[in-house]
């Protein structure tokens, strides 16, 4: 009798033990799936009719200039801001990447 009065207590122990083990996996999974940062695709080769865009701003200048490539034709185009009265851009000739990287 006294057996089996002891083995109750350490058996809703570790029943209570596994539980909270339980519980702590699921709250750890749960937080992963909440928390967990978007997948980030990385652009397809180059087709036609897709552009790569990318702003940069040009040491000591105060406008940003925006850079687009277009990876079917290799080249590399630039826009920058033109004259504050036309409210236009203004673009660079285009870069031929083929033949600045000779490929």
């Amino acid at each position: 009798m006294c057996d089996s009065i002891e083995t109750r207590p350490a058996t809703k122990r570790s029943a209570i033990t596994a539980l909270i083990v339980a519980n702590l996996c699921l709250l750890a999974a749960l937080l992963s799936v909440c928390f967990s940062l978007p997948i980030a695709y990385a652009q397809p080769g180059g087709r036609g009719g897709e552009y790569v865009c990318v702003t940069a701003k040009p040491a000591s200048q105060s406008y940003d200039v925006l850079y687009v490539l277009d990876p079917a034709a290799h080249k590399l185009h630039a826009f920058y801001p033109g004259l504050p009265q036309s409210k236009q851009l203004a673009q660079t000739e285009p870069r031929d990447l083929k033949k600045d990287f000779g490929k």
